[in-house]
Parts: structure tokens; C-alpha cells; sequence
């Protein structure tokens, strides 16, 4: 009986050991790729300025209708290719794009439809040039679709403040607020003590011609403060 035993346990041990490379397949089995690769191409530059935060800027790809990356990837300054691997089929669109820590989309800074034949398995977007930094995302994201048409589109300046794509930042910056006395619109460094993220985050602006408090989601009026707080650097 000591000898069965013995035998047994020696067979058990040597099962075991078979398994401590995790290997749970044979050896002649192949993982093949699956899905779709995707290949963003492009000179892209401005990442360095979210290293740390709360946001990311990734190439992703989305489901119809869905705000939440199916896959992404971290971007670096530079133009190499960015490859994605083994992508859903089912996806919409790819996109060079802004996302939270829960990889929900801020906001879009390129994109394309992502249109394959059957049997096909690459698809190539070229961004061009791209600078991603967070004032550029801001002004051309945020402004020039959700405030330029009352400051400054029309040849009307709300509060005198235009905000088109090549004034926005001198008009903002360490400039003197001309609704809230001795605050600025923005000062850098400090979202609380500026005019514009008080505007678009707080129930200040209830009492002007415009509540803007409903303008932008939590998320991109969260992206205003961050690049606010972060310096505001052009």
C-alpha cells in the first residue's frame, strides 16, 4: 500500500511540473491572428502634454453609437505607423481622439469610417499632420463648434470676448474678465479663479443672456479645467 501511494503521488508531481510553463494547449496548436489590423499613419505631435493626467490621447476604435473605446492605443510625438491588432469587425470608426481613465471619448480630433470588404482584414487611416496639445484639441474641438457662434463667427463678440481659431488664446490668457471684476478669463494654473471654467462648469452664468453651464459635458468642461490647472500653455 506504501508503494501504491508513493506511485501515485509521484505521478501527480510530474503532472504538475508538465504545467508550470501555462501552457494549456499542445504544442502543435497555433494562435492565429483574428479581427482587423489597423494602421494609423501620420506626424503626430502635443502628446507629451497629458504624461500624468486623467486624460489620454490614443488612436481608438469605436462601435456605432457606443462613447467607449473598443481598443486604443497611447500615442507618442513622431511619425511612425500605429498599429492596432486584432480588432473587432463589428467597429465604426478609428480615431485619433482624447479618452478618460474608463476610455470614454472626450473628444474626437480625427476619425474615419472604417469601411472593409468581406474577407478583408487592413484598414489604413492617414491623419496628416496633427497637433494634438490640449489648447489646439480645445480650440478647434470646443470652441469653433460650441462658442464661436456667439463670440465672434458672426462679426458679434459676446462680453467683447472672440473666440475664433486664431484670437481664442491672446483673448484668453491672462486677460482681464469683463463679466466678474478682478478675475481673469483664464489664469493659468488655476481653473477656479478663471472666468471660463467657472462659466462652463458652475451656475455662475445663470444670470447672463446665456447659461452656459449646460454647453459642454462634465467630461470636456473637466478637460478645460485640466489644461487650465496645467499651465494653459498654447
Amino acid at each position: 500500500m506504501k508503494f501504491r501511494y508513493s506511485a501515485i503521488c509521484a505521478a501527480a508531481l510530474a503532472l504538475l511540473s508538465g504545467c508550470d510553463d501555462g501552457k494549456i494547449y499542445p504544442d502543435d496548436v497555433v494562435i492565429a491572428d483574428s479581427g482587423l489590423s489597423i494602421t494609423v499613419k501620420g506626424d503626430i505631435t502635443g502628446c507629451g502634454a497629458y504624461s500624468g493626467s486623467d486624460f489620454s490621447i490614443v488612436v481608438a476604435a469605436f462601435k456605432d453609437g457606443d462613447n467607449y473605446a473598443t481598443v486604443s492605443k497611447p500615442l507618442t510625438d513622431g511619425s511612425d505607423d500605429i498599429l492596432l491588432k486584432n480588432v473587432d469587425t463589428s467597429v465604426s470608426t478609428v480615431e485619433i481622439c482624447i479618452i478618460t481613465r474608463l476610455r470614454e471619448r472626450v473628444l474626437s480630433l480625427a476619425s474615419a469610417d472604417v469601411n472593409v470588404g468581406a474577407g478583408d482584414t487592413d484598414f489604413t487611416f492617414n491623419v496628416g499632420e496633427l497637433d494634438v496639445a490640449p489648447f489646439n484639441a480645445i480650440n478647434h474641438n470646443i470652441f469653433a463648434t460650441s462658442c464661436v457662434q456667439c463670440h465672434g463667427a458672426t462679426g458679434v463678440s459676446a462680453a467683447s470676448l472672440t473666440l475664433t481659431a486664431d484670437d481664442a488664446y491672446r483673448n484668453l490668457v491672462d486677460v482681464a474678465s469683463q463679466v466678474v471684476p478682478g478675475e481673469m478669463r483664464v489664469l493659468p494654473g488655476d481653473a477656479s479663479a478663471s472666468t471660463l471654467w467657472q462659466a462652463l462648469a458652475t451656475d455662475m452664468s445663470e444670470e447672463w443672456k446665456f447659461d452656459h453651464s449646460n454647453l459642454l459635458t462634465p467630461e470636456r468642461s473637466d478637460f478645460v479645467k485640466f489644461w487650465i490647472n496645467s499651465g494653459a500653455d498654447d
